[in-house]
């Protein structure tokens, strides 16, 4: 005779039949999705799904759906990263992972309409092979606070070493500071890519008038919308982010030597599974009205030269179109990779120097 199921019996069968509920439903869902599309979470993950892959999914009829992840460098870096199909990195980190031959790579003509971009901002490979497409840029201008400052204030990103904002300024994360900060420094005061020492002049004065090193977006739009900081190097597409929700008292400046212009790119994990859905949906991300859709959502600049922005957009990005693109700085970012390590070390020392 078979012994009757006791209690903790069928609490492990309750336990059982919920887990395997759980991992087929987990199944089906990655089953069901032909590209899953890793991103950072939040609004950008929203305007991702409603501009890009809702469309998409109506037109083609291949499924795309949104994984939102902390780190989106780290989900490529990652032994699974063969889960996603498409990931948002920033341009430098998928230089890095194409000289670490992370990506998978696609010939020209596999890419209906690649031919409309820049040819300088596509990042490819040793063999020439297209493993980062750049979907949209914003640029890292200056962010002030209208009530306490103004576009004058700001003419000249040396303006940032002036001592009268002593306590009054913020300046990013290492990590950060030496790709970004360091190198639109270097420029703005005779260097380059290469030759980034001219810039430390400025960045010093910067962290010397910095209240804190902010921490994170949410951090330093806190600390702007308060008034702490006056002012602080920052992305075109957060200010203007913050304004279409109400706060007009934040604006962002272009200074005369120009603004860093960084694209954010789609890339393929290497291994990853669905090729030929993910080339379509590779394609589609770059049409120039899927870009216009993006950038009106989120206030970011089209990469595809044909697209054609509408008039009140250009009007809230303060500046004509081609005017816009002619102050912007493109630097060499394989050098910037390739240096990254001993910049942020310099960059910490800099800080650490000056007590912040």
């Amino acid at each position: 005779m078979l012994p009757l199921p006791t209690q903790g019996d069928h609490q492990m069968k309750t336990f059982l039949t919920i887990v395997a509920t759980s991992v087929c439903a987990a199944m089906a869902t990655t089953a069901a999705a032909d590209v899953v599309h890793a991103t950072w979470g939040g609004g950008g993950a929203i305007a991702l799904k409603d501009n890009v892959q809702t469309p998409f999914t109506e037109e083609s009829g291949i499924v795309a759906t949104v994984a939102e992840v902390p780190n989106t460098a780290g989900a490529v870096r990652s032994p699974t990263a063969s889960q996603y199909n498409v990931v948002t990195v920033t341009f430098f980190e998928g230089v890095a992972m194409a000289d670490l031959d992370l990506l998978e790579g696609f010939k020209d003509e596999e890419i209906p309409g690649i031919e409309d971009l820049p040819p300088e901002i596509i990042i490819r490979n040793e063999e020439g092979l297209i493993v980062g497409i750049p979907s949209s840029f914003s640029y890292y201008g200056i962010g002030y606070n209208s009530d306490l400052a103004s576009a004058e204030d700001f003419s000249s990103w040396k303006d940032l070493t002036d001592p009268k904002w002593k306590g009054k300024l913020s300046v990013t994360r290492p990590t950060y500071a030496a790709s970004y900060d360091l190198t639109m420094f270097a420029h703005a005061n005779g260097g380059d890519a290469e030759n980034i020492e001219p810039g430390v002049e400025i960045l010093t004065g910067l962290v010397k008038n910095a209240l804190t090193t902010y921490t994170s977006l949410a951090h330093i739009n806190t600390l702007m919308g308060t008034g702490e900081v006056v002012a602080v190097p920052m992305y075109s597409t957060r200010i203007w982010q913050l304004r279409e929700q109400g706060q007009k008292n934040l604006n962002i400046t272009i200074p005369k030597e120009g603004a860093l212009m960084l694209a954010y790119a789609s890339v393929v994990p290497k291994g990853s599974a669905n090729r030929d859905e993910v080339l379509k949906y590779l394609a589609y991300s770059i049409k120039p009205e899927t870009q216009v859709r993006s950038a009106v959502a989120t206030g970011s600049i089209p990469t595809n030269t044909k697209a054609e922005l509408p008039a009140d957009y250009i009007e809230s990005l303060g500046l004509p179109f081609d005017e816009l693109l002619s102050k912007m700085y493109k630097p060499d970012w394989k050098i910037i990779v390739q240096n990254h390590e001993e910049r942020v070390n310099m960059v910490e020392q800099i800080m650490a120097n000056a007590g912040n």
